[in-house]
């Protein structure tokens, strides 16, 4: 019992830390960011602030910037997971996700969800992961601190094993992004 204990209490803290957010989202009183193109995104741009944003791109009708923002949020998340000391909180971005997801409600994310399995299909997705490549090469390695990670991980509540790991390398980290997340060429 003793062991499991241990494990629950982080949880249900991580899980009250979201709550407020979830309930937001849910009455609507969440502010409603707005929707952004790829063009918009920097390097300065998180996966929470991306992923904030795609629930309106997708009220909205466009979709295809939703489907630029999921897949950058991904590439950025990527690079967030080399960086951040603590791996229990690289499951902040599955998070994002979900709430994003719940933001959009039903009907929406099932619209979602077929534009991007039409856009990643076999025909349309090497030009799209091309395109993502040579957005994500231009932009660079993400330079915003990875809060969202950082604050969701167990070295938050109990102090040890946290913050981003020491001596990293981002623009090693940020090649390994573009050649084994992404696949792009050269």
């Amino acid at each position: 019992m003793k062991g499991n204990t241990r494990i629950a209490a982080p949880l249900g803290m991580l899980l009250l830390a979201l709550a407020p957010f979830a309930q937001a989202q849910q009455d609507g009183t969440a502010p409603a960011a707005a929707c952004l193109s790829r063009n918009q995104v920097t390097a300065g741009t998180s996966p929470a602030a991306l992923m904030n944003a795609l629930p309106r791109c997708v009220q909205d009708g466009r979709m295809q910037d939703a489907i630029d923002l999921y897949n950058i949020a991904g590439v950025f998340a990527h690079f967030d997971r080399q960086r951040v000391a603590d791996e229990t909180g690289h499951g902040a971005y599955n998070a994002l996700k979900a709430m994003a997801g719940s933001a959009m409600g039903e009907e929406n994310l099932g619209r979602f969800d077929s534009a991007l399995k039409a856009q990643l299909t076999p025909d349309k997705a090497p030009a799209y992961v091309a395109g993502i490549c040579t957005f994500s090469k231009r932009v660079g390695p993400p330079s915003y601190t990875p809060t969202y990670m950082l604050a969701h991980g167990m070295s938050n509540f109990t102090g040890k094993g946290g913050g981003l790991m020491p001596g990293f390398d981002p623009a090693s980290a940020w090649q390994a992004t573009l050649s084994q997340y992404l696949k792009c060429a050269g």
